[in-house]
């Protein structure tokens, strides 16, 4: 029955494997699925955790402490040979009643905390989707590749079945058919190389997603630019609502808020902490004397006594402790401010260059599409001057090729405009998609 379990196990584990990776992926799936099990997001999902704990141990410090003793001594070889038995309880409690507000302080950093991680944690699948987005994109254009590569092999082998007629009808030299099947095996050269470019480029999105690249595929998708143009023709506006929007200001933000109470706690050093306190006691003495002897239960109840007290622990000298964590503390918050800073300057930096990379690419993707429209005009006359046999195989080679060269920079252009204009919209707040 144990052996029968396992082959079922081992059957179900390998079935759901090969589902999985033989599932067809769009590219919202990719970006869910690298968010959630991202080893990175993990790791900053658990720092949250850990945050949260911090939260939880910070609000305990409001509430009182209670601790409860009890004691047992038996005394013997004393003098006279009386020995002694005694027994004691006790409890008491203790509670901080004013502390120049640092505990309220050390709570709100606290809080400030976990959402800085929380925002970190966006930063980080932030960045994980853009990694996906470009991953995806370069599989598609390789797919384009590989289908412009394999139209190749089509035309190739046409070329070489109509050459071998010609050269059987004694009007074509053999030579040319040679020079026909030599293209037609750069041809084939050329389709393996694109599978290839194909197979690294699955290879990567596979990894990034963190699954075996087996059977991995994704959607074919058609992307419409017939109108393609920018979203925005300024890169002010889109910094302007990127500064509202990325994880990264706000999270800066938040570090100076968080230098600030850095600042007003290490000044609180210099104030009175005001503590109350509550005891509560008994016992039970036994010394074999008829005079102290009594009833157990009896001598705890008489013996029990209670105290309330309140104590003020004001700080005269602490060797400069108070003003040197004060000087961090500030030093600490100028950090915080230039890292801001630093961040505003980087966050600007990579909206500007993005801009204008993207303006660059929706050139250069008009001026390829106007010069595969001209390629594909050109191989179409050269086609029916080689049909004619006025265009040897050498130049109609030549045209065929400065076709496919103008097809492949469309696509590179297309796809690298595509890239360029969603990362804009991404740090415009607007979601990804194809």
């Amino acid at each position: 029955m144990k052996f029968i379990t396992t082959i079922i196990i081992a059957f179900l584990s390998v079935t759901i494997g090969y589902s999985q990776n033989n599932t067809i992926w769009s590219l919202e799936e990719c970006v869910s699925y690298a968010i959630e099990n991202n080893i990175s997001v993990k790791q900053s999902e658990l720092s949250s955790l850990l945050q949260e704990t911090e939260i939880t141990r910070a609000e305990m410090d409001f509430y009182p402490s209670v601790s409860g003793s009890a004691g047992l001594d038996y005394g013997f070889d004393k003098p006279l040979g009386k020995n002694s038995f005694n027994n004691s309880f006790g409890i008491s409690s203790r509670v901080t009643l004013y502390n120049g507000n640092r505990n309220k302080n050390i709570l709100k950093k606290a809080k400030k905390e976990l959402e800085i991680n929380k925002l970190n944690v966006q930063k980080i699948q932030d960045d994980i989707t853009l990694r996906v987005v470009n991953a995806y994109l370069t599989v598609l254009y390789n797919q384009e590749s590989v289908k412009i590569a394999k139209e190749q092999i089509k035309i190739g082998e046409n070329l070489v079945v109509r050459m071998k007629g010609l050269v059987e009808a004694g009007a074509k030299a053999r030579n040319d058919l040679f020079q026909v099947e030599a293209n037609l095996a750069t041809n084939e050269e050329n389709v393996v190389t694109a599978e290839n470019n194909l197979d690294l480029a699955l290879l990567n999105l596979s990894q990034i997603l963190q699954i075996s690249h087996k059977g991995f595929s994704v959607e074919d998708v058609t992307i419409n630019l017939e109108s393609a143009k920018l979203f925005y023709s300024d890169s002010e506006l889109i910094y302007s609502k990127a500064l509202s929007l990325r994880p990264e200001i706000e999270s800066a933000i938040m570090n100076i808020d968080n230098a600030d109470l850095d600042i007003i706690m290490a000044k609180s050093g210099m104030l009175p902490t005001v503590s109350a306190s509550y005891q509560f006691n008994t016992g039970f003495v036994d010394v074999q004397d008829a005079l102290f002897q009594s009833a157990y239960l009896k001598q705890l109840a008489d013996n029990r006594g209670q105290s309330v007290g309140v104590s003020v622990n004001i700080p005269i000298f602490d060797k400069f402790s108070t003003r040197t964590n004060t000087q961090r503390a500030r030093i600490q918050k100028e950090i915080a401010e230039y890292s801001l800073e630093n961040e505003k300057t980087n966050l600007r930096a990579t909206v500007e260059r993005a801009f204008i990379d993207a303006k660059t690419s929706l050139k250069t993707f008009e001026a390829t599409k106007k010069s595969v429209v001209a390629q594909e005009e050109a191989f179409r006359i050269a086609q029916e001057r080689y049909n004619l046999g006025v265009l040897t195989s050498f130049d109609f080679d030549q045209v065929r090729n400065q076709l496919v060269n103008a097809q492949s920079s469309f696509i590179r252009a297309k796809y690298n405009f595509v890239f360029r204009s969603k990362f804009l919209e991404f740090y415009s707040g607007i979601p990804i998609k194809l």
